[in-house]
């Protein structure tokens, strides 16, 4: 895989290319730990709605895809940078049933000089929009067509820890397709991301045209920081 550092309207993020001739071992890691995983998660949306085996094995193999891509791109920061540190994935392995006392797995893990860093990891699939009002350019209505999402609460989850962090990717591309594309070529952006103190700071709280539910959000993305600025800022190097 690679990594590509791209910019629109002067704004900075990422781009994640894979292969499956030279990627084989990483995507049949992911596809096989979606499978796995499709069993043990809520298997309703965060609005509510109740999604069957084949949707939550897309959906996971979307976020586990990015999830490698931003473990990539700590390690490209860290050895540029001569910063070590250790990093763990969830295994979804906690008991599902203390969600409702706010318990929630964790996506990402990071140990850097002895500090404990909890990384939330959102994806989302657009085939609707333009790379251009993905991250709110231009912006029409005072809204952008995504957001950055960091904790919220909904119909089938009264509460969610705050995570130290929030990084955001998209899949340019119907859901469904994931598995057709991961077996030959695939791309994800690695969007933008932002802390739990800047979630607080600019960030407000919306439904999202959801009932019963409450996001914590940044829109339009332009507004939030670039993704290696939050990467930086979470390695430590200035």
């Amino acid at each position: 895989m690679r990594l590509v550092r791209r910019k629109i309207e002067g704004y900075e993020y990422i781009h994640a290319f894979y292969t499956y001739k030279d990627d084989k071992d990483v995507i049949d890691s992911i596809l096989e730990k979606a499978y796995n995983l499709s069993g043990k998660v809520n298997p309703h949306s965060s609005g509510g709605n109740y999604r069957e085996e084949n949707i939550r094995i897309n959906k996971l193999t979307g976020g586990l895809l990015l999830e490698h891509a931003v473990t990539e791109a700590f390690k490209i920061v860290s050895e540029r940078n001569n910063k070590k540190f250790e990093i763990s994935s969830s295994s979804f392995e906690q008991d599902q049933s203390l969600e409702s006392m706010g318990f929630n797995q964790v996506d990402l893990e990071l140990d850097i000089d002895g500090k404990k860093v909890q990384v939330e990891i959102r994806s989302s699939f657009s085939y609707k929009t333009t790379v251009n009002r993905l991250f709110g350019f231009p912006l029409k209505n005072d809204r952008g067509a995504f957001s950055l999402i960091g904790w919220y609460k909904s119909a089938n989850k009264p509460m969610e820890v705050k995570k130290d962090y929030y990084i955001f990717g998209i899949h340019f591309y119907n859901p469904s397709l994931v598995i057709d594309k991961v077996k030959n070529q695939v791309e994800v952006m690695i969007v933008t991301g932002a802390s739990k103190e800047t979630l607080e700071k600019i960030g407000f709280d919306d439904n999202l045209r959801q009932q019963d539910a409450v996001f914590r959000i940044i829109n339009p993305i332009k507004d939030a920081p670039e993704v290696s600025t939050v990467i930086n800022k979470i390695l430590g190097i200035s």
